[in-house]
C-alpha cells in the first residue's frame, strides 16, 4: 500500500487525471468492439508505417522507436510474446481498470501508470524491428476473438473482450498521435 499512496508517479497520474476529467466528460463514449472492425486495423497499421526515423514526437518524453516497444509491451504481454511481472493491485484492477478502460475514452496525456513499468530514457531499440513487431501484434489483436484468447493485463489484470478493444482503441491512438500520425 506504501509503494502506491507515496509514489511520485501516482501523485503525477492523478494530476494528469484530474485536468483530463472536465474533457471526458465532453467525449463521446468509445465502443471496444469497433476496434476489430476492418478498417480500424487498416488505420492503425497505416498510421503505424508511416513513422519514419525522422518522426519527431508532438509530446512527452519516450524516442519513436521506445514508443513502439512500450506498444509491443502493453499488448503483446498479455499476449505471450513477452514474461511481464504481475504488477496489478485491487486499486488499479478496480478504480484505475473503471476510469481507463470503461470510463475515458481517450488516454490523458501525463498518465503514468503502471508505476514501475518505466522505460529508460537510454534504452534505445531497432525502429524499424519494433515497428514490424507492433504491426504483427496489432493483427494478433485484432483477431482475438473472445477474452480467453488474452492474458492478464500487467496493470489491470483481465479484461473482457470489449474492454481489450476499447484499450487498443485509447491507447494506440494515444501514442500514434503522439507521433504525429
Amino acid at each position: 500500500m506504501k509503494r502506491t499512496i507515496f509514489n511520485r508517479r501516482l501523485w503525477d497520474s492523478t494530476v494528469a487525471i484530474i485536468r483530463y476529467t472536465p474533457r471526458a466528460l465532453r467525449l463521446k463514449r468509445l465502443n471496444g468492439l469497433d476496434f476489430y472492425k476492418p478498417e480500424k486495423l487498416e488505420q492503425f497499421r497505416s498510421r503505424a508505417l508511416r513513422v519514419t526515423p525522422e518522426t519527431k514526437r508532438a509530446w512527452g518524453t519516450m524516442e519513436t522507436s521506445q514508443i513502439f516497444h512500450h506498444l509491443n509491451l502493453a499488448f503483446g504481454g498479455a499476449l505471450g510474446y513477452f514474461e511481464l511481472p504481475d504488477e496489478s493491485y485491487l486499486l488499479s484492477r478496480t478504480f484505475f481498470k473503471w476510469l481507463l478502460v470503461d470510463w475515458f475514452p481517450e488516454q490523458p496525456k501525463g498518465l503514468r501508470l503502471p508505476l514501475n513499468f518505466v522505460i529508460p530514457h537510454d534504452q534505445q531499440f531497432d525502429l524499424e524491428k519494433e515497428q514490424k513487431l507492433f504491426v504483427e501484434i496489432l493483427e494478433k489483436t485484432w483477431n482475438t476473438k473472445t477474452a480467453s484468447d488474452w492474458g492478464p493485463h500487467c496493470f489491470l489484470g483481465y479484461l473482457t473482450y470489449n474492454e481489450w478493444g476499447k484499450l487498443a482503441l485509447v491507447h494506440m491512438d494515444y501514442h500514434l498521435r503522439q507521433l504525429s500520425v
